[in-house]
C-alpha cells in the first residue's frame, strides 16, 4: 500500500511539470513488472492489473481539466464496476503500456478502457464505469463535465454498456434478504 500512496502522491506532484492533457484524450504509459507485482509463477498477478489502471486513471484526471473541477468540489473518483479480461500473462522485468481510453460519459458515469499492450500484442484489458462522489452520494459528471466545456454526454460503446447492464441485479441477488426470499 506504501507504493501505491507513494505512486499517486508522484502522480499530483508530476501533474506541475508535465504537459496538460484533455479528458477524452488517449493517454498511455510504460510499466516494468517488479518483483512484488508477481505471484509465484513470476507473472503479474490478477490484482496489480488493477493497481495500473487506478494509476493510469489518477493521471488522466491530475493532467486534465477534471482535477480542477474535482477538487474544487471536494469530490471523490470512484469505480462503480470493473471488468478485466486477461488474455495472456505479463512476465517479471518485462516492460508494458497502459492505454487508457475514455469511450463515454452520461449524467454519472463515465466509462475507460484500459488496454494492457506488449510487442503490439494486446495482453489484458480493462473495462471502468466510474462515478465521483461526495459524502456519498454520487455528483452528476454532466455538471462537471459542462464545466470543463466537454459535451453533456457521450454514448460508450454498446459493447462497454452492455458489460454493465446487470451491476444491479447482481448486487441485488448478493443482498441475504434476496437469499433468503428463494429459500
Amino acid at each position: 500500500m506504501i507504493y501505491y500512496w507513494f505512486t499517486i502522491l508522484k502522480i499530483l506532484i508530476l501533474r506541475n511539470f508535465q504537459s496538460s492533457v484533455n479528458y477524452d484524450e488517449t493517454i498511455r504509459r510504460t510499466y516494468t513488472v517488479g518483483l512484488f507485482d508477481c505471484d509465484g509463477l513470476r507473472v503479474m498477478t490478477a490484482s496489480k492489473y488493477a493497481v495500473y489502471m487506478d494509476f493510469i486513471r489518477w493521471e488522466l484526471i491530475a493532467r486534465s481539466q477534471l482535477f480542477q473541477a474535482i477538487v474544487k468540489r471536494g469530490l471523490a473518483p470512484s469505480l462503480g464496476s470493473q471488468k478485466i479480461i486477461y488474455r495472456k500473462p505479463l512476465k517479471i522485468w518485462s516492460k508494458f503500456d497502459v492505454v487508457l481510453e475514455s469511450v463515454g460519459w452520461d449524467e454519472k458515469w463515465v466509462y475507460l478502457v484500459h488496454n494492457f499492450e506488449q510487442n503490439n500484442e494486446v495482453k489484458a484489458v480493462g473495462v471502468v464505469r466510474a462515478l465521483v462522489w461526495k459524502r456519498d452520494i454520487p455528483s452528476i459528471l454532466s455538471e462537471i463535465m459542462n464545466e470543463i466545456g466537454a459535451p453533456l454526454s457521450r454514448t460508450p460503446p454498446m459493447w462497454v454498456s452492455d458489460m454493465f447492464k446487470d451491476d444491479k441485479e447482481i448486487i441485488k441477488r448478493s443482498q441475504p434478504e434476496y437469499s433468503n426470499l428463494e429459500n
